[in-house]
């Protein structure tokens, strides 16, 4: 009775095999099998095998895409099998050893762009792990700001693992990878979905090239990208400030960062201490239509207004070797080393310097020195309140031109290489300053071995204060300055 029982199971089975098979090879009366056609919708994506979901877009935010970062146009080709080396064999910014505010960060672009909504695919080769991709450049969060001229978070990130990865974004933007470490290695990877970024790369693109990519392009947003710096800009503002010489331009942006930040602050790349070893990774200044915080602000990647100024800033060369200030300013605060000697007062002073630098390093005085000396002559030549009070550097009375005033007058009597001695003697400190009156005396004590005089008459004329344990190491050491510095006038 056991046997007749599974004799029966399986024939039971055997005919439900052969049903299934046979409704597999039914016939609908269509020309096509699986019931997809692939002739149903233009196929921009060719015999490359997806998920069918990436011939769907998610039009879901684009009224607010559309308002930024704006739209690509449908007639840009969508890219299939793409392949993209990127050198992620680099070295990483050990801030323990810089003591700056914020080095470089390793974001390494493509040249792709990821279109509003559409679903676009990364391969990556088999044994690489811990990247991510971040679509859109804007990363600043605007939630809670009021009014909202973009949407507040538009950029998004995904890790990636050996394989296909499929992504959206629903605003769009640049592709980047983001590794956690150095790979020590150059990676391929595959994309698409894309269209292609108009950038110009030092090295890579021709200014003949770029002039056509840009003549053809219906994507909203490029790339300048030299060796030490990168700006993310708005392809509609090249209609009214167009680059002759993008090849020349990012030239002189690398010259100027390469030697009015990182040799004025005495690292290069090939140093025996370690600590002297500059970033090789380049700065990012991208464009935002509503920055988090005012109109710029420092940070990796600094923000700026996507406005007209600031794209002219970044994009004429005049402003490069010297009267672009905004720029200079962010990276300035990045470099700012307050853990050592950028006392009280200085926040928004130091990171001024670096223009006066990059003035200075292409043969001519900042269009601001005279304003800065008058505000700086005026603070000195004040009579010092009545007593118990004193002059103050710091005072929120003291204006900010004023105190850049200070800077000039030690540049220009005894050179801009106090600087490099300074941050140099910074970095190489044993411990960092606990208080404000570290940082005071530090500079102190730095700025009179630099001159070899006792410079605490002229500090103390610009309302600095020195303590009596540093005085008392330094006057055993240095005569005391007798000539009046800060009544100098260099212009």
């Amino acid at each position: 009775m056991t046997n007749m029982k599974k004799y029966n199971f399986s024939i039971t089975a055997i005919l439900l095999v052969v049903l299934c098979l046979a409704a597999c090879k039914k016939k609908y009366g269509y020309s096509f099998e699986d019931g997809y056609n692939p002739n149903g919708v233009p196929d921009t994506l060719k015999k490359v095998i997806l998920d069918t979901s990436i011939y769907k877009i998610d039009r879901s935010q684009f009224n607010a895409a559309r308002v930024f970062p704006g739209l690509v146009g449908i007639e840009e080709p969508r890219l299939k099998g793409i392949e993209v080396t990127l050198n992620l064999d680099y070295v990483v910014s050990n801030n323990d050893l810089l003591r700056v505010s914020v080095p470089p960060g390793g974001y390494f672009s493509t040249g792709m762009y990821a279109p509003a909504g559409e679903l676009i695919e990364i391969v990556v080769p088999l044994g690489v792990y811990g990247l991510t991709a971040q679509i859109g450049a804007w990363t600043d969060n605007l939630t809670g700001k009021d009014p909202l001229s973009r949407a507040p978070i538009i950029y998004s990130r995904q890790e990636l693992f050996p394989g296909k990865n499929m992504l959206r974004n629903l605003y769009g933007g640049h592709v980047w990878i983001i590794p956690p470490r150095p790979l020590g290695k150059k990676v391929t990877f595959q994309f698409t979905g894309v269209v292609k970024s108009p950038d110009f790369v030092l090295g890579e693109t021709t200014n003949a090239a770029w002039k056509q990519m840009i003549a053809n392009t219906k994507v909203p947003w490029f790339e300048l990208r030299g060796k030490r710096i990168i700006f993310t800009l708005p392809v509609n503002k090249l209609a009214d400030f167009p680059i002759d010489d993008p090849q020349l331009l990012m030239e002189t942006w690398d010259k100027q960062v390469e030697d009015g930040i990182w040799k004025w602050y005495g690292l290069s790349p090939d140093a025996v201490d370690v600590r002297d070893r500059n970033a090789m990774l380049p700065w990012r200044i991208v464009h935002d239509i509503q920055p988090s915080v005012g109109a710029q602000h420092s940070g990796y990647p600094v923000v700026a207004t996507a406005n007209d100024n600031y794209f002219k800033q970044a994009v004429t060369q005049s402003q490069v070797i010297g009267f672009n200030w905004g720029t200079y300013h962010e990276i300035g605060h990045n470099m700012q080393m307050g853990s050592t000697w950028n006392f009280e007062g200085n926040g928004e002073v130091t990171c001024n310097l670096f223009s006066l630098k990059v003035a200075k390093q292409n043969g001519f005085k900042h269009s601001n020195y005279k304003r800065m000396l008058d505000a700086g002559l005026a603070f000195v030549n004040a009579a010092p309140p009545a007593a118990p009070a004193r002059k103050e550097f710091s005072a929120n009375t003291t204006s900010l031109d004023a105190r850049l005033g200070m800077y000039i007058q030690i540049f220009e009597r005894y050179g801009y290489g106090f600087m490099t001695y300074l941050v140099t003697e910074a970095r190489h400190a044993r411990f960092g300053a606990n208080n404000n009156q570290d940082k005071v005396d530090f500079f102190y004590e730095k700025l009179s071995t630099y001159t070899q005089t006792d410079m605490e008459p002229f500090l103390t004329k610009w309302g600095i204060w020195v303590s009596t344990v540093s005085k008392a190491k330094i006057s055993a050491q240095y005569p005391l300055l007798t000539e009046q510095v800060w009544l100098s006038n260099p212009i």
